[in-house]
């Protein structure tokens, strides 16, 4: 039975995250880095000129993958974490260990995963209050949680 609820715990705790994912994707696509023509990449005759404009070209095309990479990351981190969090607070109020666990799990994961794409873009101050409010929400739900368990009394 406890390999029961720890595989149910599990599979919600993976499958969250890439629900998330994969549906902010399929609403809003990633950019796709443009990739260079291999005539323009490899010429050996190409003159001088002709290499500073392919070397420009494609420093123009990473700026502006770069530049679509960061509002994906931000549309992901938008949506996913306001799941996230709401499934961390619902494991607190779900009856069912298994069904709870993998909750938790998976909105940790799910806030984890959004942050994961922005965090490089984030300026400090965003990350440090983010993570005390990701300490607050764990511990308000860890408190609500075991205390449940705790005034219950042993089962």
């Amino acid at each position: 039975m406890l390999a029961r609820q720890l595989a149910i715990g599990f599979g919600i705790a993976i499958i969250l995250p890439l629900l998330i994912y994969y549906g902010v994707r399929t609403v809003y696509p990633p950019p796709a880095m443009e990739q260079t023509p291999v005539a323009e990449q490899y010429n050996a005759q190409a003159t001088p000129e002709e290499r500073r404009t392919n070397a420009q070209k494609q420093r123009d095309r990473q700026t502006a993958y770069r530049a679509k990479a960061k509002v994906f990351a931000r549309v992901l981190i938008v949506v996913s974490t306001p799941i996230g969090i709401a499934a961390i607070f619902a494991s607190a109020y779900v009856a069912n260990v298994a069904v709870g666990t993998g909750l938790i799990l998976g909105g940790i994961l799910t806030v984890a995963h959004g942050y994961w794409g922005y965090w490089s873009y984030a300026d400090d101050w965003l990350r440090f209050v983010s993570l005390i409010l990701g300490l607050v929400v764990l511990l308000f739900v860890g408190d609500r949680t075991v205390g449940q368990h705790l005034k219950a009394g042993p089962t």
